[in-house]
């Protein structure tokens, strides 16, 4: 869908001299936007409460949005929550000028934890929260937020609004911000594989009175995912919380995005013909790459987890690595810094199945970079060119027998 939008920026973007060339509106982002992204999230998201430019706020994507919400939530060696597994980014954007650690919300031991289905089941998360936070108080760390990402990274699904108030529950009881990443809300799509699966729901559409206060709940949105524009460099936070809207408005100098890429954005967000029509057609475009992708693997017996959203497929290689099962060898942010023999070979096998496609010119990511709590796991994004995705599979399988060779036996 690159051409589309190189097409839409070179016919509908003009340079204006005043708003483009001059500080404008500062660096929270400028008016155009920050109104558009307003209307886009109030007929998208189907907020509660009504949305305006006061409540957005403009960053250069959302590592810069996490990197603020960081900063403005958290003290150095304070702790953010996330369920594993988990998007890596998360890690670097918290830790690396905030000097804020992450703490994976582990589900192994769980009662009611059995399969990756489970990690969206309401009463799962319930204890794993829980005992996450428990084991933080333990160790003497406070933990000052929790971030979701739904629809799901690395899984690929979305979570029911049930598990969306669970969450919100345990950030009210434990005075905790909830902040809920949506990057990927309208990359969904059908998937005959699962014919009830949860469609994307937004926390802005649901009723958290009583259980969380407005102003400790946060939503992420971006370019990148939904309009195929890594490179515009463009998120925002939602927020209703005027102290953070400061906060973040406070530093927000140091991470300004031009006008006229913002505007850019803008343009698209208010052209609804053109957006409902790039929306139906990435759509239709992902339901081909994920049917050719799924086809691909069932034919050659890589087994796979379901999903209907996203633009990647959590592939099941467990067979390739000595898996283990006990919970002592499962990967936790918050456990001991020292590796068993087992999960150190482990890890390394996960690595040279990596570099083993690498070599073969493809790129998948290893499970244990996004804190998957079982060895095995990688990540395959489908959604490229059918031709590149054709060729990518094929030097997949590839490189797959090669790295069989080398696969420990039972």
């Amino acid at each position: 869908m690159h051409n589309e939008i190189a097409d839409f920026i070179k016919q509908e973007v003009t340079v204006l001299p005043v708003n483009h060339l001059t500080y404008s509106t500062g660096p929270r982002g400028s008016h155009r936007l920050r109104l558009a992204a307003a209307n886009f999230l109030t007929d998208e998201f189907k907020p509660r409460r009504s949305l305006g430019i006061d409540n957005i706020l403009i960053t250069p994507g959302l590592a810069s949005a996490i990197d603020a919400l960081a900063w403005t939530f958290c003290d150095e060696g304070d702790a953010i929550l996330i369920p594993q597994p988990l998007y890596n980014g998360f890690i670097v954007d918290a830790l690396n000028r905030s000097n804020v650690q992450v703490i994976g919300v582990s589900y192994t031991g769980v009662e009611g934890y059995t399969t990756l289905d489970d990690l969206f089941d309401p009463e799962v998360n319930r204890k794993a929260i829980a005992r996450a936070l428990d084991r933080a108080k333990i160790n003497g760390i406070k933990v000052k937020a929790l971030i979701i990402s739904n629809p799901h990274n690395p899984l690929g699904r979305c979570y029911p609004p049930e598990t969306l108030k669970v969450f919100a529950r345990a950030c009210g009881k434990n005075d905790l911000h909830f902040i809920s990443d949506e990057i990927y809300a309208k990359s969904t799509f059908p998937n005959p594989a699962i014919p009830d699966a949860v469609p994307f729901l937004s926390t802005l559409s649901l009723d958290f009175s009583g259980i969380l206060d407005s102003t400790r709940h946060h939503i992420l949105y971006g370019a990148s995912k939904d309009f195929c524009a890594n490179g515009l460099r463009l998120g925002l936070v939602c927020t209703r919380n005027e102290g953070v809207m400061g906060a973040l408005s406070s530093i927000s100098i140091f991470s300004w995005s031009p006008h006229l890429i913002q505007d850019v954005w803008a343009a698209m967000l208010e052209n609804k013909p053109w957006l409902a029509a790039f929306t139906a057609e990435k759509a239709e475009r992902m339901v081909v790459n994920h049917r050719i992708t799924t086809s691909f693997l069932r034919e050659h017996d890589i087994r796979y987890f379901d999903t209907n959203a996203g633009l990647f497929i959590w592939v099941d290689l467990r067979h390739m690595i000595t898996s283990p099962k006990d919970p002592q060898h499962q990967i936790m942010l918050d456990s001991s810094d020292i590796e068993s023999t087992l999960e150190k070979t482990c890890k390394q096998r996960e690595v040279q199945i990596a570099d083993i496609c690498m070599k073969h010119g493809v790129l998948v990511a290893p499970g244990h970079v996004y804190v998957a709590e079982e060895y095995g796991w990688f990540r395959l994004t489908f959604t490229v060119g059918k031709d590149a995705l054709q060729e990518g599979l094929n030097r997949f399988l590839e490189a797959l027998k090669e790295a069989e060779a080398f696969t420990p036996q039972a």
